[in-house]
């Protein structure tokens, strides 16, 4: 079909034409039923040649109608007139990146500035399960107002063949409607498995072009260059231009990595670095002898911080990405997303120079408002320079607030590195809460002894997990050591007769309850070679070349012995947790040795404690001195492959143990303990065997809180935001049985199996309360190989978790009780909807939950026990403390009949094993037949043994609801 101006398409008339391209022809028309300018892109017309294509490019164009996001280009129609297919878009004033580039590169500023926008076009796009497949600058807008507006998002698979599943380099032919070689990612072109990630490839071409002023790759034909995107590296940025930042060339780097699995994982993680290199290219430009406290009245520290001081950036003004409209469009909007992403002062580097460009606007300086507060700093001495930086970003630039006494000063809300400067001494970092006013004692005789940090006097007073409340104690001030003990420092006391000096040894050596010879006791502590040592060292020494990492694979004995060589002692529980507060968990594990693969270094990781410790949350976990009232010892701060959640919970060893991930950290007190402080704490504790579920009359009475409405579901599929080798990932959503809320799910769908698919309904731990966004999901290594084995799972965000999370809701408290009635009534819900899939099998049902989904799992589970083949509990038990009326577990377990499995660890403290998990698997109401109880040598996380754990989950749902064929 021909088209001119004034012919007409459908209901739009023709203006003129926009340009043309290989995958169709662009015109500007009229919309007069709107009277809107809109863009009609005319496809090929040998493009679709039966009704099947042409339905199937109707249906996913409408999908494409629903991404809704600034950096996107709105489709607004579809059509087809005399066998010629057309999209209605939006009319964008502007030009395109490839017309831009072919005036010169982009500033650094600029560059990432797109980039970040296009990410977050990206984002929006990947989480509704589409991507776009031919990113490239001929397809992003930039428009008159200082907007990036990305186009054509999903045409490549619009237009490919409907039985295609992906780009495969045989289809570059004329016209063929595959994609744009250069832009494509290597397992795009050659016809692999695709993902999100391929465009996360091609957006780094486009920063790599924008930058260098020419492509990373070349050939003289399509196959040369995907030869080339295959098998070649591009020349470094920073050789051919010098003024890329090394942060930045990074960044491209990641995004160009050839295997996905090495490439940036999403779109929001390639825009948040983005937008952290920009936020750090700030920096304070004070004029000389101008201090910070005589700018700005309000956020005084910041006022320089909007003055970008990259050298050489380009001006915004040759694309019309003026200052003012990128603070009016997209300041608060990477203001907020810092700010959330707990960068508060990187936040605040973006909203000052916004508020520099736009003085006195409202959202603007609300923002600041509602996110600030005011402080006041003092020294002992006096006269110290005090300056912040954010906690998670210690590679950023100090921001100063001035020299002390500072009476009032206004920063963000938010948790920071501390450095005070002493005039000609070294500079002390610490990470304090901040409160209404800082009180920093930098005096010499305040600074702890060598190798050591103060923490001063303190009355310690805190609600401990299964414990209730510890102190109040007044403790007097300590040293403690900053970093962990390391095999040198233990190798010492090896050297020097500790194994053999009975000084050193002053607590009678205990095993299950029956005291232990001491030359008994000496023969287990010994290593490989039977010589005295850690568990972990050969021939009486450490691994070569392991000097400066911890001490491992040491007892609760060892550990004090060691203490004592040194003139020191174990920290009592309050002395380890007032030294390392659990307010700052989110945090310090996520900069710390948590959650990883192996011990490091001491002080390899950033994890600054609130006193300038390092290491306290993961590398080796630390004895403490205080015994349970079963007389394990209390071991904290979990280890290199702990939980992040383990940082700030009581974990407990039988004295003599010497895991590897056993190690010390000393104390020095400067004053005597208060004698509770040394005693045992104990636990809480009910006597199972002496209580009595309620009767039928009461429970049923209960119930009636659990009930909820049959209403409708209004069910959506939101899209596929996954696609492996293993399943497939769709985001589905749903009524919540209250409140008018919505709930958000996850659907994973094996892909080696046919369906109608076994489904297990999965319900997370604890840890998942530590993430804000349910795009990162935890926990699915509790459930991965249920898919992998072929069934399906469902992961529901339950109320207060992820994105849902709620404020002020205390275990125990009566609110509590109303948070598991609505989170049962998630799990009904969440089980209806599976009831609605024909690719589920709404007969072949389980339920599993971990920790948390396990503890409070059995209350769900019994509640939905009639609509489930079975349940698997890990790391579950008994909660210690005293239920709600309607939300105790006994009442519910005692009741629960189905098949259940229990799989725990020996040595969880959070659930401990006779206490909480023995009580909880004897009341089941299961037949004794059906039901196990697997434990394995474990603390509280049983993936820790992951292959004992596959084999009796998998051979349990085998038995209950049949093998997988």
């Amino acid at each position: 079909m021909t088209l001119t101006a004034g012919s007409r398409l459908g209901p739009y008339q023709i203006l003129d034409l926009l340009g043309a391209g290989g995958m169709g022809v662009v015109y500007r028309a009229r919309d007069e039923r709107l009277e809107r300018d809109v863009a009609i892109k005319v496809l090929p017309p040998a493009t679709f040649d039966d009704e099947r294509a042409r339905h199937r490019f109707r249906k996913e164009a409408l999908a494409l109608a629903k991404l809704s996001h600034p950096n996107i280009a709105t489709v607004y129609d579809v059509g087809e007139e005399q066998g010629t297919a057309y999209l209605v878009m939006e009319c964008i004033a502007g030009e395109s990146l490839a017309t831009r580039l072919q005036r010169g590169t982009l500033g650094i500023v600029e560059a990432l500035t797109v980039a970040s926008q296009i990410a977050g076009a990206l984002s929006e796009a990947h989480e509704h399960g589409v991507v776009h497949r031919d990113l490239k600058p001929a397809n992003v807008m930039l428009t008159t107002k200082g907007q990036v507006k990305v186009l054509d998002f999903g045409l490549a698979k619009l237009l490919a063949p409907a039985d295609s599943a992906s780009l495969t380099v045989s289809r570059l032919e004329p016209n063929a409607p595959a994609g744009t070689p250069l832009y494509m990612s290597p397992e795009q072109a050659f016809g692999e498995q695709i993902d999100a990630r391929t465009d996360l490839w091609s957006l780094g071409v486009v920063m790599y072009e924008s930058l260098a002023g020419r492509p990373p790759f070349s050939g003289g034909t399509d196959w040369a260059l995907l030869q080339a995107v295959s098998n070649t590296t591009p020349t470094s940025l920073r050789t051919i231009r010098i003024d890329v930042p090394a942060p930045v060339e990074a960044l491209v780097s990641r995004a160009m990595t050839k295997d996905p699995g090495a490439r940036y994982q999403t779109a929001d993680a390639l825009a948040a670095d983005a937008n952290q290199i920009l936020a750090a290219m700030s920096a304070p430009s004070h004029p000389r002898g101008e201090s910070a406290r005589t700018q700005h009245p309000h956020i005084v520290a910041f006022t320089a911080l909007g003055l970008i001081a990259l050298a050489g950036a380009a001006t915004w003004s040759a694309m019309h990405f003026t200052h003012v409209n990128w603070a009016r469009h997209h300041a608060l909007t990477t203001a907020d997303s810092l700010y959330n992403a707990d960068l508060p002062l990187a936040s605040f580097a973006i909203l000052d120079r916004a508020r520099g460009y736009l003085p006195g606007d409202t959202a603007l300086e609300h923002f600041a408002e509602t996110h600030s507060e005011t402080i006041a700093i003092r020294s002992t001495p006096a006269g110290v320079p005090v300056a912040i930086q954010d906690y998670l970003s210690p590679d950023s630039a100090w921001q100063p607030l001035g020299v002390t006494p500072i009476s009032k000063v206004t920063i963000p809300k938010g948790y920071f590195r501390w450095r005070v400067s002493p005039p000609g001494r070294t500079p002390i970092v610490t990470a304090p809460l901040t409160r209404n006013t800082m009180d920093f004692a930098v005096d010499s005789a305040n600074l702890g002894a060598p190798g050591m940090v103060r923490v001063a006097a303190n009355t310690y007073d805190a609600y401990v997990a299964n414990a209730g409340w510890v102190g109040p104690y007044a403790l007097p001030p300590f040293d403690i050591d900053r970093y962990e003990v390391t095999n040198g420092e233990y190798q010492q006391f090896v050297d020097s007769g500790g194994y053999s000096n009975r000084a050193y040894w002053k607590e009678p050596i205990v095993d299950q309850g029956k005291t232990v010879s001491w030359d008994d006791a000496m023969l287990r502590f010994r290593d490989h070679s039977n010589r005295p040592g850690p568990s972990t060292w050969t021939g009486g020494h450490y691994p070569e070349g392991e000097a400066d990492f911890p001490v491992s694979g040491v007892s609760w004995y060892e550990a004090s012995a060691y203490a004592a060589f040194r003139s020191k002692s174990l920290p009592t529980v309050s002395q380890w947790y007032d030294a390392a507060p659990d307010l700052i968990t989110r945090y310090i594990g996520r900069m710390s040795n948590m959650s990883h693969t192996k011990v490091a270094r001491v002080g390899a990781f950033n994890g600054l404690g609130a006193y300038g410790t390092y290491d306290m949350a993961g590398n080796v976990r630390e004895w403490t001195l205080n015994a349970n009232d079963a007389g394990a010892r209390f071991i904290l701060g979990g280890s290199w492959s702990s939980p992040d959640y383990l940082y700030d919970e009581l974990d407990m060893m039988p004295p003599l143990d010497r895991s590897a991930a056993n190690g010390i950290r000393c104390v020095r007190n400067l004053g005597p303990l208060p004698p509770a402080t040394e005693q045992p704490i104990r636990m809480f504790n009910r006597d199972f065997a002496h209580i009595t579920p309620v009767s039928d009359a009461v429970f049923n009475a209960y119930k009636v809180l659990y009930q909820y409405d049959q209403t409708p579901l209004n069910a959506r599929v939101e899209g596929i935001v996954q696609q492996t080798a293993d399943w497939r990932l769709e985001k589905v959503s749903y009524d919540a049985a209250y409140n008018h809320e919505r709930i958000t799910a996850y659907l994973y769908l094996p892909t080696h199996v046919k369906p109608p698919y076994q489904t297990v309904l999965f319900f997370p731990s604890a840890r998942v309360l530590f993430l804000s966004d349910s795009k990162q999901l935890g926990d699915v290594q509790f459930f991965d190989y249920v898919v992998q084995s072929g069934r399906a799972v469902l992961y529901p965000i339950y109320q207060d978790t992820y994105e849902r999370r709620l404020r002020g809701m205390l275990p125990g408290a009566g609110t509590h009780l109303d948070l598991m009635t609505q989170r049962s009534k998630d799990v009904q819900r969440s089980l209806d909807y599976l009831q609605t899939r024909s690719d589920i099998d709404s007969t072949d049902l389980a339920y599993m939950g971990v920790s948390m989904g396990a503890a409070e799992g059995v209350i769900y589970a019994t509640l939905a026990q009639n609509r489930l083949r079975t349940a698997v509990f890990l790391d579950g038990g008994f909660f210690l403390n005293q239920p709600p009326a309607g939300g105790d577990q006994v009442d519910f377990v005692t009741r629960f009949h189905k098949p259940a499995l229990m799989v725990n660890g020996r040595y969880d403290g959070t659930f401990t094993l006779a206490e909480t998990q023995l009580p909880m698997f004897r009341m089941l109401g299961t037949p004794a037949a059906d039901k196990s109880h697997v434990i394995l040598e474990t603390a509280h996380d049983v993936t820790s043994q992951r292959s004992k754990l596959i084999q009796p989950v998998l051979a349990w749902l085998d038995q209950y609801m049949g093998r997988v064929r």
